[in-house]
């Protein structure tokens, strides 16, 4: 036998007294196995970061292997400011929405024990300061129990991170790929903070996800390794193998067939070439030798937005089932509008990042997809009759005069404190209203949050803001160079003259 390797923990080799209650333990051999198996695939860190992730968490997890069933984990966190909270109330609203489940009725809410009521488990926590949100999409998803699935891969879960933990979750059906959405909450069942590593979320769950639906499904065959490769080749998305690819190409684009052979196997090899052709016929690659290829800049991020762009037809045909309509997307720009009936509205990509969407159908059967912020969702209904419009909003507030000045009158520093105390405690006149001057405190501070977001303004420990010197001009600046536009919402009284129109037309 050689040297020791210097990075084996080995601690796996120290033997444990005791048993839990109802947990089988692992033999020392399996548990050696288990080890070196995360160490030959990069689960393990260093013994100092091991044994900081062991005072978190305890998990064993068995690494995926090729005949794995898939499964799509995406995770984030979300912090519950005052924002936050109310997109939080928001966010569950929205999965919960009407013709998600399988028989197109509205998401019902649930957890281990049943089915669980949006506000019981919306109500406030003391001291909660983030939620975690899930999104577990396992292959065939159309083939599991998603209740029963969710419920199990919970319960391991809560064995991983060793607590018990506050969840809910909604079953969707309403896309290509079923899914489920899982909510955290960041105070666990004994009212201790939730953390969850950063390592189990990207990697760990995913992996029970996998471990589960193997379970119940059982091991992908060599027919649906194909049908996936397949399927993979011809895409006109981002792919795995894309991504094997992206691992190959050298730093000036360049890929050789003779780097393909060495990295890849009998299996990948055909269809990495398969693929190299079609992204060849997308103009994402030109073949610049017999036995090279040279790849465009931002070929993996035009992937991306093709696959974006089908994710978005695919909703048009949803909304409007068995209609050829014409279809384009909303383009925000000042005076763009659209008068039409809501079709459809959800999440534009279903980790809530992108904000929602609407599928407007105008009087000349033009399906329109349009992008929404929260506010603007949460005034549309579906059947609704709508005009929208758009109009360019500025990026300087009032209240940004008022704290730019406040701050250089005390070197760049804005104290709410000090502003209330210089305020007072009677009313002022503004825009021809009283304002208490704690409300207008309250205002003050919610603007310096959003500052904050775009990098415009660092809260102190004290309770104070530092704020630029010049952050009107800033503003004013941003006003040219990133233009914001909000939508204008106006209700219409539908009427319907099929002897002159094809579609609905509109009134006030």
């Amino acid at each position: 036998m050689g040297a020791p390797d210097d990075d084996l923990d080995v601690s796996i080799f120290r033997p444990r007294l005791g048993r839990r209650t109802g947990h089988k333990e692992p033999t020392f051999r399996l548990a050696v196995i288990r080890k070196l198996g995360r160490s030959a695939s990069g689960w393990a860190g260093s013994r100092r970061a091991a044994a900081a992730h062991s005072r978190r968490v305890r998990y064993e997890i068995r690494p995926a292997s090729s005949e794995s069933r898939r499964c799509v984990v995406k995770a984030r966190y979300v912090s519950l400011t005052r924002e936050g909270a109310k997109a939080a109330r928001a966010h569950l609203a929205y999965i919960e929405r009407e013709g998600v489940e399988q028989d197109g009725s509205k998401g019902r809410l649930f957890d281990g024990a049943g089915d669980v009521e949006r506000d019981e488990f919306a109500a406030k926590i003391p001291r909660e300061k983030r939620q975690f949100r899930f999104i577990v999409a396992p292959e065939d998803g159309n083939e599991i129990d998603l209740r029963s699935y969710t419920t199990q891969l919970m319960e391991r879960m809560e064995k991983d991170v060793g607590r018990r933990l506050r969840w809910a979750a909604v079953c969707h059906y309403n896309t290509d790929n079923p899914h489920v959405h899982i909510v955290v909450r960041g105070v666990d069942k004994v009212g201790q903070e939730v953390r969850i590593d950063r390592r189990y979320m990207s990697e760990g769950l995913r992996l029970r996800g996998q471990e589960l639906a193997t379970l119940e499904l059982g091991p992908r065959t060599e027919a649906d390794l194909q049908r996936q490769q397949n399927r993979d080749v011809t895409a006109e998305r981002l792919t795995a193998i894309d991504r094997r690819l992206a691992s190959w190409v050298s730093e000036e684009k360049t890929l050789s067939i003779a780097t393909i052979t060495e990295e890849s196997t009998p299996r990948s090899k055909p269809a990495a070439l398969a693929r190299l052709q079609v992204l060849e016929q997308l103009q994402l690659v030109e073949r610049t030798s017999a036995s090279s290829w040279q790849f465009a800049d931002g070929w993996q991020e035009e992937l991306k937005s093709l696959g974006e762009r089908g994710d978005i037809i695919k909703r048009i045909h949803r909304a409007l089932p068995g209609r050829d309509v014409a279809h384009r997307l909303f383009e925000y720009r000042d005076g763009a509008g659209i008068e039409g009936i809501v079709r459809e509205k959800g999440l534009h990509d279903e980790d809530g990042r992108g904000g929602l969407y609407a599928v407007v159908e105008t009087a000349r059967d033009t399906a329109v997809y349009v992008r929404l912020d929260e506010t603007t969702a949460a005034s549309l209904r579906e059947g609704m009759s709508v005009k929208l419009t758009c109009a360019l909003q500025p990026w300087v507030k009032g209240t940004d005069h008022v704290i730019a000045r406040e701050a250089a009158t005390n070197g760049g520093l804005y104290s709410p404190a000090a502003h209330l105390k210089k305020l007072g405690d009677q009313p002022l006149a503004i825009d021809g209203r009283w304002v208490w001057p704690e409300d207008m405190m309250a205002v003050n501070r919610r603007r310096l949050e959003r500052l904050a977001r775009y990098n415009l303004a660092t809260a102190l420990p004290d309770g104070s803001w530092r704020v630029p010197a010049n952050l009107v001009t800033i503003l004013r600046e941003r006003e040219q160079t990133h233009p914001r536009f909000q939508l204008q919402v106006t209700p219409l009284r539908p009427e319907r003259d099929r002897s002159r129109t094809r579609g609905p037309t509109f009134s006030r």
